[in-house]
Order: C-alpha cells, then sequence, then structure tokens
C-alpha cells in the first residue's frame, strides 16, 4: 500500500469513528446531547469527502466547509453533486455545535437522528466511490 492509499484510509477510518460515535451517542443516552450527536455528523460528512479527494490525489484547502468540499468532489465525479441535501443539512453543525455563543444549548432528538441518517449516506456514497476500483 503506497503513502496515499493509506492515507485516504485512515481518513475513511476517522469517518467511521465519528459515525460510531453519533450512534452511540445518541443509543445510549436517553436525553443524549445532541448537539454533540450533529457535531460528529458533521465530521463524518466533512472526513468522508476529504478522504475522496485524497483518494483522487487532489491538492484541498483546510477548510470545514462541507459545501466548498462537496463543490471540490464533484468537479471530479458529477454523481457526488447528488449528496447536496445531505451536505447542505449537515454543514451547519460545524460552528453552531462548537463554539459558543453560537451553540445551541440542544437540537431536538428527532433533527440528531436525521443528521446521523444523512452522515451516513454520505459515508456510503464514498465508500461506494472508493471501493469500486
Amino acid at each position: 500500500m503506497d503513502k496515499n492509499s493509506k492515507n485516504y484510509h485512515d481518513w475513511l477510518l476517522k469517518a467511521e469513528n465519528d459515525l460510531k460515535a453519533a450512534e452511540g451517542i445518541f443509543e445510549y443516552y436517553e436525553s443524549p446531547p445532541t448537539d454533540t450527536i450533529c457535531y460528529h455528523c458533521h465530521q463524518v460528512a466533512e472526513k468522508s469527502l476529504k478522504c475522496f479527494l485524497v483518494y483522487k490525489e487532489t491538492i484541498f484547502a483546510k477548510i470545514h466547509d462541507l459545501i466548498a468540499l462537496l463543490s471540490f468532489c464533484s468537479s471530479i465525479d458529477k454523481t457526488i453533486e447528488n449528496l447536496r441535501d445531505e451536505i447542505r443539512v449537515l454543514n451547519k453543525y460545524y460552528i453552531e455545535t462548537k463554539y459558543p455563543p453560537d451553540m445551541p444549548i440542544d437540537y431536538p432528538k428527532e433533527e440528531a437522528k436525521e443528521a446521523i441518517e444523512k452522515a451516513r449516506i454520505v459515508l456510503k456514497t464514498i465508500k461506494n466511490k472508493i471501493e469500486r476500483k
């Protein structure tokens, strides 16, 4: 395995771990910290998109904006544009959930569940792109 190959696998592993964290927190607590779940879901999408860019050996800026990352990915593979709805929803969970005073105290549990589903879709789509060589 060459250096780039290992590197994109590392991005994929981190995305998978963020999804496991979001799912675990959601399932473990009766009243889970939904801001933390949504933040992890943003991280799933961000690391998945960056995984794709690394896989394609594309240089990209160190950014957290999922819309911009999606645009970079879509310029390489137009079908990734199909993730626009998921990305649009998940994009708000970076700054909103990370720093006061911007962060909400809590999102509704249903919203956190939806964020997990959208994160799963993004991760699955990217895994399918890189695993069907």
